[in-house]
């Protein structure tokens, strides 16, 4: 459990909130490539002709399922977080631009990327619920795999499904895919924060 006081942990998951919904607004208003998730939900409402508000939906909820099978955790801001980032997300991208220039472009994925990291280990850190992708992380965590080595396998295997459905895909996609679990296992570190791993019971003979 987190040893952070409660007001520090509310604070997180609040300032966490404002960062992703800047940081995914960023990242799409570059269009280099959308975030490894996004290639999923483009996909699966690709694929099944449905609103990309519900094929979220439907993806964050069985990407939950797989990531608390294996041992991560979510929590009340996981429900909070899922529904409340979207209204956020929808303001962010009215206020952000969509420049022409790719020298302009560039910098505000970098930009997006970087406050997406901040983001996401504010609210893990928490231990209150983080969102889809971060929890079937925890999970692989939970096993002994390195923070890093987790988000590559969560990441690739949501591109390589996504993309098999038809989700959008471009060069930046790729980009975050390999940079954002070294970026996190530092945002970690930063915070000096452990993910917690599986307590597995030892059977002591009589």
């Amino acid at each position: 459990m987190s040893g952070l006081s409660t007001k520090t942990r509310l604070g997180r998951f609040l300032a966490s909130s404002v960062l992703v919904a800047i940081g995914v607004a960023l990242v799409i208003r570059a269009e280099v490539g959308v975030a490894p998730y996004d290639v999923l939900t483009t996909g699966l409402a690709e694929a099944l002709g449905i609103r990309i508000s519900v094929s979220f939906l439907v993806t964050a909820a069985t990407v939950y399922a797989i990531g608390m099978a294996l041992g991560g955790r979510a929590g009340w801001a996981s429900v909070v977080g899922t529904f409340a980032i979207t209204p956020l997300l929808d303001l962010t991208l009215d206020l952000t631009p969509s420049p022409d220039a790719l020298a302009a472009r560039i910098p505000m994925f970098v930009a997006g990327v970087l406050i997406l990291v901040v983001a996401v280990s504010l609210i893990v850190s928490t231990e209150l619920g983080p969102g889809p992708s971060e929890v079937f992380m925890l999970g692989i965590i939970a096993r002994g795999v390195p923070v890093a080595a987790a988000r590559w396998v969560v990441d690739a295997l949501v591109i390589a499904v996504g993309a098999a459905l038809g989700g959008d895909l471009g060069v930046g996609t790729i980009v975050f895919a390999f940079a954002f679990g070294p970026l996190l296992a530092v945002g970690f570190r930063v915070l000096r924060y452990q993910p917690p791993l599986l307590v597995r019971e030892t059977v002591v003979a009589p």
